[in-house]
């Protein structure tokens, strides 16, 4: 279980430098943030399914939960961030990317409990995670100023 951590903590440090340093052209565009009604909806619906995800993950990892609650509530979280409409740009991008995460999330659990190798499915989760971090710390300061606080998800 540990060595399952540690080797996710890796991975995940691995693919946040590689995400780090691919693709930068030495002058960024800035980006126009919007703070609506729909951006914060959005804010508020992908907190609360990456705590109902993270919470069944913890259950399962501890016996309190069914791998059919997890890859449920994967599903569901997927769900709802895809039908959800927020309008800034790097919203948009986290939105894009979320349903993947959550899905690959659910799909590791349904491949550890079937006794097959979770890496993969693992991997491409906590990339995929790394990937809106990255989008939503670049934002933070846009969004802020623009009245939306995204310090809780990172």
């Amino acid at each position: 279980m540990l060595r399952l951590g540690v080797v996710v903590l890796v991975l995940l440090a691995a693919s946040g430098a590689v995400y780090a340093s691919a693709g930068r052209s030495s002058a960024p565009t800035r980006i126009q943030h919007t703070c609506g009604l729909t951006d914060k909806q959005f804010l508020a619906n992908y907190q609360v399914q990456l705590a109902a995800v993270g919470m069944y993950g913890d259950e399962y990892l501890k016996g309190d939960a069914e791998p059919e609650d997890v890859i449920g509530a994967a599903r569901d979280a997927a769900r709802a961030v895809r039908s959800s409409a927020p309008f800034d740009p790097s919203l948009l991008t986290v939105r894009h990317f979320a349903p993947a995460m959550f899905l690959e999330f659910g799909r590791a659990v349904k491949a550890r409990a079937a006794g097959e190798n979770a890496g993969p499915a693992m991997y491409r989760s906590y990339s995929l995670g790394a990937r809106v971090n990255e989008v939503l710390k670049d934002a933070q300061p846009g969004l802020a100023a623009a009245g939306c606080d995204v310090t809780d998800l990172l």
